[in-house]
């Protein structure tokens, strides 16, 4: 990989995140909330509106990394939460670099630029994640970001049969 840019998806990027999305959930099914089962039966459209720029709803974004500015290598997004008592949290989602494009730096660049888009947003002080029970390497990563774990759930996920816990971590923005 000779280069790499990171910037917002946009509804024009909806079938390479996609793609990339489904591709995560088949290959790591441990990681993630969502199951390839149920989110390879969504639309297109979903995914467009997912990645939509919505006002009402400034803490929703998802980022990309891009292989010489053409190919999709790389993403992560934030979800917001939007009641009144809960305005100043959002929640990590989605973190994934493709195989192809892994020990590049890329999951630590994209984390930096979302952590500095959410530093941008005045109404958002803290940033929240799971992280499945086991998986060190991606736990030391996040703890490596600055997310610090607080609590494990129990029985969080169930894959093919087998319970897992994830734990919990957060960072303050400020």
């Amino acid at each position: 990989m000779t280069q790499a840019s990171i910037r917002l998806l946009t509804p024009a990027d909806a079938g390479a995140y996609r793609a990339m999305r489904l591709r995560a959930l088949r290959e790591h099914p441990l990681a993630f909330t969502s199951c390839f089962d149920e989110e390879s039966q969504r639309p297109l459209a979903w995914s467009q509106a997912r990645l939509q720029p919505d006002p009402l709803r400034p803490h929703d974004f998802f980022l990309g990394a891009f292989h010489n500015a053409g190919t999709l290598v790389g993403m992560v997004g934030l979800l917001g939460r939007y009641r009144r008592k809960e305005l100043h949290n959002a929640t990590v989602v989605g973190m994934y670099v493709a195989t192809e494009a892994a020990g590049r730096g890329l999951g630590k660049a994209l984390m930096q630029a979302l952590l500095a888009h959410a530093r941008t947003l005045p109404a958002l002080e803290q940033l929240d994640l799971t992280v499945t029970q086991g998986e060190g390497g991606a736990q030391a990563f996040y703890e490596r970001c600055g997310f610090a774990a607080f609590g494990v759930l129990t029985d969080a996920i169930r894959v093919d049969g087998h319970h897992y816990a994830k734990v919990h971590m957060a960072l303050r923005l400020r």
